[in-house]
């Protein structure tokens, strides 16, 4: 009796912590991420990358999906993660 009662409030509390672990991971990152509108000043055919400028100066280097030319204006986050600084998330800036 007292084993079924057991495994009856532990798997589910288990199951529970879990869930709230997993949930609160990926959070952490986008919080560290920062609105920015970048220029698109080069774009490389052969391999698909194309380099983005920030207002700021900044530049980065990315794989961009979509017809996207050079002078374009994109807006994306940018995450600033221990190793390196990066751009993600980039949409059309209207």
């Amino acid at each position: 009796m007292l084993r079924k009662y057991l495994s009856t409030a532990l798997l589910p509390s288990t199951l529970m912590l879990g869930f709230v672990l997993l949930a609160t991971g990926p959070n952490t990152v986008l919080a560290r991420a920062t609105g920015v509108v970048a220029t698109i000043t080069a774009i490389d055919n052969r391999t698909g990358a194309a380099t983005l400028t920030t207002e700021a100066g900044e530049e980065f280097i990315m794989d961009l999906s979509g017809k996207w030319e050079v002078g374009n204006r994109v807006e994306c986050d940018r995450v600033e993660d221990a190793p390196q600084v990066r751009l993600q998330h980039c949409q059309p800036w209207q």
